[in-house]
């Protein structure tokens, strides 16, 4: 019998242990709770994503527009950049706090592999994830680290 997992468990599972105080940095950069998985090595196109893929694409619209999240007091999103241009990418947490709705958010999950949504966070509300088997993934940027070698980059 295969077990059946929700999606926000599967954010509880991956996310569960960012935990910042109060009044730490990260407690005043926004007016909610954000937590972010960094995706290391693996492809938004990896089987483990399949399921959660879409989350919180719809919401990405509501937020660029200023619409309304259908009194949603909790946002979730997988590779949002797969959404966004990259001003939108740029802008998207700022836009989202000064979303008319803002007041209402209670909690911000992000699955991404994007510096730019990476670089809106502070340390203690990002987790880097990696899982058993991702080192299939790493000849890409070791590639890469050898070819900006020899620029003596």
């Amino acid at each position: 019998m295969s077990k059946v997992i929700r999606g926000d468990q599967i954010f509880e599972n991956l996310l569960g242990d960012i935990n910042y105080s109060n009044d730490s940095f990260a407690s005043q950069l926004y007016p909610f709770k954000v937590r972010v998985g960094v995706v290391k090595l693996r492809p938004p196109r990896h089987e483990f994503f399949e399921f959660i893929i879409d989350m919180g694409y719809l919401d990405i619209d509501r937020i660029l527009q200023k619409k309304s999240l259908k009194g949603k007091t909790k946002l979730t999103f997988v590779f949002p950049e797969r959404w966004m241009g990259v001003q939108e990418t740029s802008a998207f947490m700022h836009l989202l706090v000064n979303h008319p709705e803002v007041s209402k958010i209670k909690q911000v999950d992000i699955l991404t592999s994007s510096p730019m949504m990476i670089s809106n966070f502070a340390a203690e509300q990002i987790r880097i994830l990696t899982w058993d088997g991702d080192e299939k993934y790493e000849r890409y940027s070791s590639t890469c680290s050898h070819e900006t070698d020899k620029f003596g980059i």
